[in-house]
């Protein structure tokens, strides 16, 4: 067999030789996953709102996400061995730079979120509260109603196609203030432009990234490891394609991360804040950055005043606004399930056990109690080292995602910059088996849903569950995957 000889002077296969030099383990699948990217681009009007349901060609979709997502394991898999030059890294921005190009003027695919965003940014911009009114109630008023005022019914008059796209119409708006600034922003732009949102959305994008090699230089590792964010399939289509609003919050949380690591914990405390009044979730992560101000209750009582405060002001609209059955915060809370599993047990669990109409109730507060706990847990000990916050950070929200009664794979974003400090192995199988969700579309249009909610679903969780139990059976300490120390 025909050796080469290895750049540590250890003789290897020259098939083996081949396969690992650079222009292999990262040119070919770079091109190849801009050349997905721009092929779905091409396809996206294949799912524009008009075709029906049966005819989009779903099938395509999730399997050219499969493979991007095998692609992009690949190369994580292989990063430890990549060589630290510039040209590599320049490699990598201009990748993930030109997969979400690609998606800006594409067809959002089996998505319709946005239109939701369009509207609330519209109604804020021009001094309306959001959350008073249902999409429903403007449209269904009628021209001299008193109950709806005219500057609402006004810009359901100039919205052409959106508010009559919304879904879940008969609920008031669930997104927090500070994601209703940034729909805003982009009406401010341009007006009830898919576009204009997506360039917000971009800006986001790139200060997470830049934040991102802040945190990768304070846990001293290479940034080569943003790959792990920059290439992720999941953000670029569920972020730049479908243009749900996930990345607006990560900014804020990543921010926060670095002002307590620094020992700013009052400026942390209001950066996390700020992240909850675009979503609600980085509120579990306020126990992980405190957790040193335990013992200093003086610098402690003044962060969690301050974060109350900015939360409860953040939300007085949403309060002003009533919290009946009508507000999507409230029926979101109490009710909704999807693309779960952990959760679909729990619930079979507490019907078979408590037979009561409230069961959807109870299943939530047994995974709150049991999140609750976990975070706990994971706090038996102080810790200051950044790698171990971010750490104790990706294994709280992956809980949180694991057990939620809903699990879309825009919430997966949430986990994403994590894993570039901690990339463990079975949560980044998640971006290989998360777009098989998109299968319920095609089974719902034929009328077997079922075939995905009991059985797909458990295509997509039991792979990550069965590697999670594995490897904590080893009782490694670190669950990540094979990687050589490397210098920033």
């Amino acid at each position: 067999m025909i050796l080469k000889e290895h750049r540590k002077g250890v003789a290897m296969p020259y098939w083996r030789y081949w396969l690992s030099r650079p222009v292999v383990t990262w040119g070919l699948p770079g091109f190849l996953l801009v050349g997905l990217f721009v092929a779905l681009a091409f396809l996206s009007p294949r799912f524009a709102h008009e075709q029906n349901l049966m005819a989009q060609p779903i099938i395509l979709l999730v399997g050219s996400q499969l493979l991007a997502g095998g692609l992009y394991l690949l190369v994580i898999w292989r990063l430890s061995d990549a060589p630290h030059h510039r040209t590599l890294w320049i490699w990598i921005l201009l990748v993930g730079a030109v997969m979400r190009t690609s998606m800006l003027m594409s067809t959002p695919m089996l998505e319709d979120d946005y239109y939701r965003y369009l509207w609330d940014g519209a109604v804020v911009a021009h001094g309306l509260n959001p959350y008073a009114f249902a999409p429903r109630d403007i449209a269904e008023a009628e021209a001299g109603a008193d109950s709806v005022p005219v500057a609402l019914r006004q810009l359901a008059a100039d919205s052409g196609v959106v508010l009559g796209r919304i879904n879940h119409p008969h609920l008031r708006t669930i997104y927090p203030p500070v994601a209703q600034a940034m729909f805003a922003l982009a009406h401010g732009f341009h007006p009830w432009s898919l576009t204009a949102w997506r360039v917000v959305l971009l800006g986001f994008d790139v200060a997470t990234l830049g934040l991102l090699i802040m945190i990768l230089r304070a846990v001293k590792r290479s940034p080569l490891w943003l790959v792990v964010y920059w290439w992720n399939p999941v953000v670029i289509k569920e972020i730049f394609n479908a243009a749900h609003m996930d990345v607006i919050a990560l900014p804020f949380v990543l921010g926060a991360i670095l002002l307590a690591i620094s020992g700013r914990y009052l400026w942390a405390a209001s950066s996390l804040g700020l992240a909850m009044g675009a979503k609600v979730w980085p509120v579990v992560l306020l126990p992980v950055l405190i957790r040193p101000l335990l013992t200093d209750p003086r610098r402690l009582i003044p962060a969690l005043v301050l974060f109350a405060a900015l939360v409860g002001a953040m939300f007085l609209p949403v309060y002003a606004a009533g919290l009946d059955r009508t507000s999507g915060f409230i029926v979101y809370g109490h009710r909704w399930e999807m693309n779960d599993a952990v959760f679909m047990l729990i619930l079979w669990g507490v019907k078979g056990l408590l037979p009561t109409s409230d069961g959807q109730l109870i299943a939530r507060i047994v995974v709150a109690v049991m999140v609750g706990v976990w975070i706990g847990w994971l706090l038996r000990g102080n810790v200051v080292d950044p790698a171990k916050v971010c750490e104790r950070c990706l294994l709280v929200l992956a809980a949180v995602f694991l057990l939620s009664p809903t699990q879309f794979p825009w919430y997966y974003v949430w986990l994403i910059p994590f894993l570039t400090v901690r990339p463990w192995l079975p949560l980044l199988v998640l971006t290989a088996l998360l777009p098989l969700y998109d299968l319920r579309f095609y089974f719902d249009a034929r009328g077997r849903v079922e075939i995905f909610d009991y059985g797909i679903v458990w295509v997509e969780y039991l792979p990550v569950w069965w590697l999670l139990i594995r490897q904590w059976r080893r009782r490694r300490p670190s669950i990540a995957l094979r990687e050589v120390a490397v210098s920033a």
